[in-house]
């Protein structure tokens, strides 16, 4: 019978109210990063293209080559400076890709050109040009919008100090171009100023953050989207070596259970067999004994296939699904077992990873968690699959190595998937499984 596990609701962050600090903060920030920004992409913009340019020039001559290498250096100086304004006055996380390596025992001279062949220092010089010239409009939009909003109190400020210094007819403001005379044209020329200045006010939060979206979307793009392709790049080779690790594991200590069970039982029911061909006709009592004898033997040897079939996937996962082969799991397992697993769509893959974990987990709980029950539970969240074991055992379950739980974590990530084991003394076990469905 299947049951269904009731998730406690979580309370959702409360969401900042808003403030006149936290919006001058914010406005205040980002124009500070595009004032900086504009400083550093004209120096990196004069520096780097002058010496990309005399290096390209010279490099027939070779003296061209230690130039261009220090261009290259140079725009990292410049990228990394970038990083760190961006992530701190614009909070975009912008994680620094490693630089490439020279390859273990190369000379002086492939070390030198090593950084001319890193795509992330072309990239860090696409940046500071894109930069430049887009500091180039975010620059004086920002202080457009900066100074307009103040106009809304100096507008009228100014206005009315310049009424009361300049005479009547060298005071010719907005008012006066539009016709009015007179303290008429003094409240027009306040009117529109204060309405101008309110336009810039009430829209200067959305041009600062469309301004700081532009350039922190810039930086992502070309100085930290390598980080994210390398740490991809990473987690795939550990996957793979946890796999490959993993099935090695598997594999033997299926071939040592193999050879100390199985094997050697069926050696022995072979013998039994012989020594009871040759008593048959002398002494038919003793054969039946000794026939008997080997069909005990290969009814352990059957026992003993049916234990180490287990966590390979049987026929009923590929042709029922993952709900029915785990129902079956929960049917010969000697610990009451519940499952709770809605039909899902599935790649093979992350059923057949889901149908190990259970298997494994249900046979480390019969033989060393002394539990009276077992919920299992799967589920999709997002792209990911979800499945969760829990025991109200005695717990103090450990990822030993070696262990079955260090056996599953290894199978897991060999499938890009994260594995959680919460084990405390006297409290049950969880273990939990996230395979992402796009491994």
């Amino acid at each position: 019978m299947n049951t269904m596990t009731m998730t406690p609701p979580v309370d959702a962050p409360s969401a900042q109210r808003w403030s006149v600090g936290r919006w001058a903060a914010r406005i205040g920030r980002v124009l500070l990063y595009v004032i900086i920004s504009f400083v550093l992409g004209t120096l990196g913009f004069s520096v780097v293209l002058t010496l990309l340019a005399l290096g390209a020039g010279t490099a027939v001559i070779w003296i061209g080559l230690p130039i261009l290498v220090g261009a290259v250096l140079t725009t990292r100086g410049f990228a990394a400076a970038g990083r760190t304004l961006g992530s701190s006055l614009l909070g975009t996380d912008l994680p620094t890709p490693a630089p490439k390596q020279a390859p273990e025992g190369a000379g002086w001279g492939r070390r030198l050109v090593t950084p001319l062949t890193d795509p992330q220092s072309w990239l860090d010089a696409l940046w500071i040009l894109t930069n430049f010239l887009l500091s180039l409009i975010t620059f004086p939009l920002a202080l457009l919008w900066t100074l307009g909003s103040i106009a809304v109190v100096g507008g009228p400020v100014s206005a009315l100090v310049l009424d009361r210094t300049l005479p009547d007819s060298g005071n010719n403001g907005l008012g006066a171009l539009m016709g009015f005379t007179g303290q008429s044209a003094l409240a027009a020329d306040i009117a529109v100023q204060f309405a101008a200045g309110l336009f810039f006010l009430l829209t200067v939060g959305l041009v600062m953050r469309g301004l700081g979206a532009a350039h922190g979307g810039l930086a992502r793009g070309l100085l930290s989207s390598r980080y994210e392709t390398q740490q991809r790049l990473l987690r795939t080779q550990e996957s793979r070596a946890a796999g490959r690790t993993a099935e090695s594991t598997a594999l033997r200590r299926l071939e040592r259970d193999l050879h100390d069970g199985p094997q050697q039982r069926l050696v022995r029911a072979t013998m039994d067999l012989a020594r009871a061909e040759s008593l048959a006709a002398e002494n038919p009592e003793k054969a039946g004994e000794v026939m008997r004898g080997a069909r005990e033997q290969l009814g352990l040897t059957l026992d003993d296939l049916r234990r180490l079939s287990r966590g390979i996937a049987p026929p009923i996962l590929v042709d029922r699904g993952l709900a029915a082969a785990l129902t079956e799991l929960a049917a010969i397992s000697p610990v009451r077992t519940t499952i709770e697993c809605p039909d899902l769509k599935l790649p093979e893959h992350v059923e057949i990873g889901i149908y190990y974990v259970v298997s494994e987990s249900l046979t480390n709980a019969a033989k060393h968690s002394e539990a009276q029950k077992i919920q299992v539970e799967v589920a999709r969240i997002g792209d990911d699959a979800r499945v969760r074991i829990e025991d109200d055992g005695r717990g103090g379950a450990e990822l030993r190595t070696g262990g079955g739980l260090a056996g599953l974590a290894g199978r897991v990530a060999s499938l890009e998937g994260t594995f959680r084991v919460d084990s405390p003394v006297g409290h049950g076990t969880r273990v939990e499984a996230v395979i992402p469905c796009a491994s």
